[in-house]
């Protein structure tokens, strides 16, 4: 591992404190001082709280500040295909039904990315918006049990799906949210 070199003068614009530096330069570097560096929750939610991050069930999204201060360019499109599943099981019939490619540099990949850049021209905070609203959907239909239903990923692009099913955004941040409790 490289030494860590702590810029003083960004701490003290941000108002960040060292140990909050190193917890986004770990977050910013696929989590490289986890072993070395512990963490809690509350100082995660401190860091989101300055718009550093932002928490989801699902993962960890680096804002801007953040993407800015360590210069990364974190590819949302990549996210987003990773999490769209690339084939449903039929359950009226046998074998399954694709619906995304499984990697990007695919024909139906690029031309899934170039929709991407259309739709989203670069604006990071609605792209983070879809990736989201793409998890709470599968997760809402694999409790329902309608994944079989899922669209194809072009056509998720192509129909607006991220702003048709925005509402389950809404839901997600109720305060009423009984999902781990046990009924009689």
């Amino acid at each position: 591992m490289e030494d860590i070199k702590i810029p003083m003068e960004l701490l003290k614009k941000h108002t960040l404190t060292i140990n909050e530096y190193l917890i986004l330069y770990s977050l910013a570097n696929d989590q490289i001082l986890t072993t070395l560096f512990e963490y809690s929750m509350k100082q995660l939610v401190r860091l989101e709280t300055k718009g550093f991050i932002k928490i989801t069930r699902e993962r960890i999204f680096l804002r801007e500040k953040t993407q800015d201060m360590f210069s990364i360019n974190e590819d949302l499109f990549l996210i987003w295909l990773n999490i769209y599943p690339v084939k449903v099981k039929k359950t009226r019939s046998f074998g399954s039904r694709a619906l995304s490619p499984e990697k990007a540099d695919t024909i139906l990949g690029r031309k899934l990315r170039a929709k991407w850049d259309l739709i989203f021209r670069k604006k990071i905070k609605a792209q983070q918006k879809a990736i989201q609203v793409l998890e709470l959907q599968l997760k809402d239909m694999e409790k329902s049990g309608d994944l079989e239903y899922m669209v194809e990923a072009t056509r998720w692009l192509n129909e607006g799906y991220h702003e048709k099913y925005s509402y389950l955004l809404d839901e997600s941040r109720s305060e009423y949210n009984y999902e781990s409790e046990d009924y009689i």
